[in-house]
């Protein structure tokens, strides 16, 4: 690779190229030290061999700060002390040769404190005493073959080596609530809660359970990072999402100014990242053994890392009951919603909060209840994703609604539009069915929706009352459908500063120069045609830069931001005051303009009431599918969404887009298994409304509208993604040994 001259005193936030890709003279390979154990006192971590040009580094390497702060919480670099979960990175080995790092990994010693494991062990004796001590009256008794029992039952009794380990003074191991939000309206309000739910729920209402966690796709880029030095300065190549915060992080680990520190954004790959923290704290472990080594050090994390210590959500269980009049209509609703947050999430409640806004949808029951705890875990700790927090509770909400369609066989329809408007619902939310259900109706017709629907339906419902064995029937078929929105911003974050910041020079009569970060293709290209537009300039003259001084790198997520209804706005603004002096004065000319912080007004977050999002957008999904009883597999055999984005500005880049997200997202919905659907048909409502971005649409609701669709076709409900052909087959022959034991009764 090229030598390139850094320019110390700005910083550039476009993501180019992957840090896989990179590679430089005298590199040295990088693989994580894992606590071996979910708990225990770490004393010491070493090799008793270490080869020459092979280095271990651990918390006592460390030359700044072992933790570090993130969103006010403490997040540590390398565990040490007492381990918060099992696979905790407790260290960095680094060597020339993948292979032997490898081979090295697996003679690295972890040594725990032998007090704390020895007072363990006597604990569990202890436990035993009664299993020995009926082990030695058998013994009395000569019972040869009940000795034998008990001596391999107290052996099974014996807890593992996880659970041995003595904890209880460590109160880092104690599940601990790190957030809760609570939200009631009508009686829910007015009364206890027990005593509400005596009054609206009858004896006989169940609760559904849903669960939702989609991991990134095998093919795509693992985490991980390069680094390496030159001189004082620190060079990283990595695909961080929050610039400034893991530049301040890297500083406080190896001590040194702010202003030695490169960041090098590569290109995040895939949909569901590692979200805007994890990958930061990885790339200081990585500038660590750099900065030590005094030499290239790369760290790409296996598949098998990735999937288990880089979640891309926390795992989230959604309960829902509701009380539902015989015509459809929801008069209650009493969500419980449970976010394992593992070792540790410094967005704890602003999950909390998103997920219990979102819980609902746009729907309006009169009396609600939501409560959302976020707590700890012996896990390890979960990402924060700003455009994916909202796709679980959306695909719980969906496929909530469609088992209440199913158990009053009403309409998708029609259960919608009836719960969609309620005069007496206090919900502080801003959806408008006005402007979602032209996407409802469009999507329902050009997919023939109803027709199918009650077909299939109908199908379903022949096969569960003459009892027919679903494993010798013909392919099931089922169609789904979900609907859903996206916003460019919420007013109720305290996370980030959220005020972005466009700059606009015309360089000379036939340049110009937009000064932010540069987002996707698709949306950059709506940048420059909007100042092209208004300068009366051809479009590939308008060049978008992302170079910033130091002092004036954003302080949030590089992604959060970056849609076109706010930064395009910002871009017109610009454009119209440059367009009005440019024939007055010379050139060049610079306009700046920044959203301000005004809209937060608009939201109350003591009172959690107003309006919580800005420009929204809307969509509703079509799957239709089949599945082989014979060997399980699913077919798609339709795709159609219809999208409410405003005054599209270019729709052959926005379908590309879409149709981008809909590719992603097949690739997870059942593990070990990709999709290909040659049948998707994308549309847009014609409108000329304000435009405002498709992006990240189609994850928030093709996920429930696959579930719904396959639920369809099995007659019993899937109520997790990812699935898999084991859990349909389960599926199956549950609802058979159902229908088989209704008809003997």
């Amino acid at each position: 690779m090229p030598k390139k001259k850094i320019n110390s005193s700005t910083r550039n936030l476009e993501a180019k190229d992957f840090y896989s890709d990179f590679s430089k003279n005298d590199m040295l390979y990088a693989v994580l030290v894992r606590s071996p154990a979910a708990t225990g006192k770490v004393v010491s971590v070493n090799i008793p061999d270490l080869p020459e040009n092979y280095y271990l580094f651990t918390a006592q390497d460390i030359p700044g700060s072992k933790k570090v702060d993130i969103n006010k919480s403490s997040v540590r670099i390398f565990g040490y002390d007492n381990i918060l979960y099992n696979g905790e990175p407790l260290g960095i080995l680094c060597g020339p040769n993948e292979e032997k790092l490898q081979e090295l990994l697996e003679t690295v010693s972890v040594n725990f404190d032998v007090k704390s494991l020895e007072s363990a062990l006597n604990k569990a004796i202890k436990r035993q005493k009664r299993p020995i001590a009926l082990a030695e009256a058998n013994r009395k008794n000569d019972d040869t073959s009940a000795e034998l029992s008990d001596f391999v039952s107290s052996l099974n009794d014996l807890p593992s080596l996880d659970n041995v380990i003595d904890n209880t003074h460590d109160e880092e191991n104690i599940e601990k609530t790190l957030a809760h939000k609570e939200i009631k309206t009508g009686l829910f309000k007015e009364l206890e809660l027990s005593e509400a739910e005596a009054q609206l729920f009858p004896e006989e209402t169940t609760s559904e359970e849903w669960k939702i966690n989609l991991n990134v796709p095998g093919w795509t880029e693992t985490a991980g990072a390069c680094c390496y030095t030159e001189g004082k300065k620190v060079i990283i190549h990595a695909p961080c999402a929050w610039t400034s915060s893991a530049m301040e992080i890297i500083s406080k680990v190896l001590d040194l100014p702010a202003e030695n520190i490169y960041i090098h954004k590569t290109k995040i790959s895939g949909f569901y990242s590692t979200g805007i923290w994890r990958n930061s704290v990885l790339s200081a472990q990585v500038a660590l053994a750099s900065y030590l080594s005094k030499k290239p050090v790369k760290l790409v994390l296996s598949q098998e890392e990735q999937d288990a210590f880089m979640l891309p959500a926390p795992d989230t269980t959604f309960t829902y009951k509701t009380a539902v009049t015989e015509d459809g209509k929801i008069t209650a609703m009493a969500i419980d919603i449970s976010v394992d947050a593992g070792a540790c999430n410094p967005f704890a409640q602003e999950i909390a909060e998103r997920l219990s806004l979102a819980a609902c949808n746009y729907y309006k029951p009169e009396n609600l209840y939501i409560n959302t705890r976020v707590f700890t875990s012996k896990n390890p700790p979960t990402s924060f994703c700003l455009n994916s927090v909202e796709n679980q509770a959306i695909f719980a909400i969906e496929n909530q609604i469609q088992t209440i369609s199913n158990q009053k066989g009403i309409f998708p329809e029609d259960i919608r539009r009836i719960n969609s408007i309620s005069k007496n619902s206090s919900f502080p939310i801003s959806i408008s069915s006005e402007e979602l259900f032209p996407t409802y109706e469009q999507a329902v017709k050009i997919s023939d929706f109803n027709r199918k629907y009650a077909a299939f339906n109908m199908d379903a419902i022949d096969r569960l009352r003459k009892n027919s064995n679903p494993f010798f029937a013909l392919p099931l078929r089922g169609i789904g459908i979900s609907t859903g929105f996206n916003y460019a911003g919420y007013n109720g974050t305290t996370v980030f500063t959220n005020n972005p910041k466009v700059e606009v020079t015309l360089v000379s009569p036939e340049k110009v120069i937009i000064h932010a970060i540069k987002p996707s293709d698709y949306v950059a290209n709506i940048w420059k045609e909007t100042a092209a537009e208004i300068l009366q300039i051809n479009k590939k003259a308008v060049t978008i830069n992302s170079e910033y001084p130091l002092e004036d790198i954003p302080d949030c997520p590089d992604n959060s931001f970056n849609s076109i209804a706010t930064i395009n706005d910002l871009i017109k603004k610009c454009c119209n005051d440059i367009q009005k002096k440019r024939f007055h004065q010379g050139l060049p000319i610079t306009a700046k303009k920044s959203q301000g912080l005004s809209t937060k007004k608009l939201w109350d977050k003591d009172t959690f009431s107003g309006i919580p999002y800005n420009n929204l957008s809307y969509i509703t999904a079509i799957v239709e599918i089949e599945l082989d009883t014979y060997t399980y597999n699913e077919k798609i055999k339709g795709i159609w969404i219809s999208i409410n984005c405003g005054e599209l500005l270019d729709p052959v880049s926005a379908k590309k887009a879409v149709l981008l997200e809909v590719q992603q997202e097949l690739s997870m919905l059942v593990e070990g298994k990709t999709f290909y659907c040659d049948n998707i048909s994308i549309n847009f409502v014609p409108t000329k409304s304000k435009s405002v971005s498709a992006g990240n649409l189609v994850h928030k609701v093709l996920p429930a509208a696959f579930s719904s669709a396959l639920s369809s076709a099995l007659a019993t409900q899937l109520n997790q993604l990812p699935c898999t052909e084991k859990h349909i087959f389960e599926l199956i022959r549950d609802r058979e040994i159902e229908s088989t034991v209704r008809g003997n009764e």
